[in-house]
């Protein structure tokens, strides 16, 4: 089913969604990434891991 949107969108609670079709689009994004600053995910030594998989990956490739 193909809908061109022409009945218009009802807004509400951040999405506005499709009268005929009853898709939906956001149009607030706030509520996906949490206030403050990221915490730091990578450690040195899965630094090292992932670093020693991505050689062990380009030496298979190579072959």
């Amino acid at each position: 089913m193909r809908c061109a949107h022409r009945a218009g969108w009802a807004q509400r609670g951040g999405e506005a969604r499709c009268h005929d079709c009853g898709v939906r689009r956001f149009t607030s994004y706030g509520a996906l990434r949490p206030p403050g600053l990221a915490a730091a995910v990578a450690t040195p030594r899965t630094f090292l891991v992932g670093r020693r998989a991505d050689r062990a990956a380009a030496l298979n490739l190579t072959r």
